[in-house]
């Protein structure tokens, strides 16, 4: 079953170093507009990798954390992020029981929206 999610953004910080840039970014998450969720973006530039042949692009990392639970409930996405659409791509690489159904399933982010669609 399809997993249809809408990221809010709260916090995005850029941290700069000799090999590129760390990204970071946190908010809520809703569905069918109930808050349901908080996340954890984690993007890496890496000059002269993720900079070259007009990509302009990062390696993505975020990790969902459902409300209800402690240690919480989660489903971690890893894949690409695209900084001139904000589009990213990639598959949930990990998730807890409630979510393990998700592992190696697609998932998009439409950077326009902040939709996140988990098939």
């Amino acid at each position: 079953m399809a997993l249809n999610l809408e990221f809010a953004r709260k916090a995005l910080t850029n941290v700069t170093d000799n090999a590129g840039l760390w990204q970071f970014e946190g908010g809520s998450v809703t569905r069918n507009n109930q808050h349901v969720a908080n996340y954890s973006s984690t993007k890496r530039v890496t000059f002269h990798g993720t900079d070259q042949d007009g990509q302009n692009t990062a390696s993505l990392t975020i990790t969902i954390f459902f409300i209800g639970s402690h240690p919480p409930e989660s489903i971690t996405l890893v894949g690409a992020h695209d900084f001139s659409s904000g589009n990213e791509t990639g598959s949930v690489s990990a998730a807890s029981n409630a979510y393990a159904s998700h592992i190696s399933k697609q998932f998009t982010r439409n950077g326009a929206s902040n939709a996140v669609h988990i098939n």
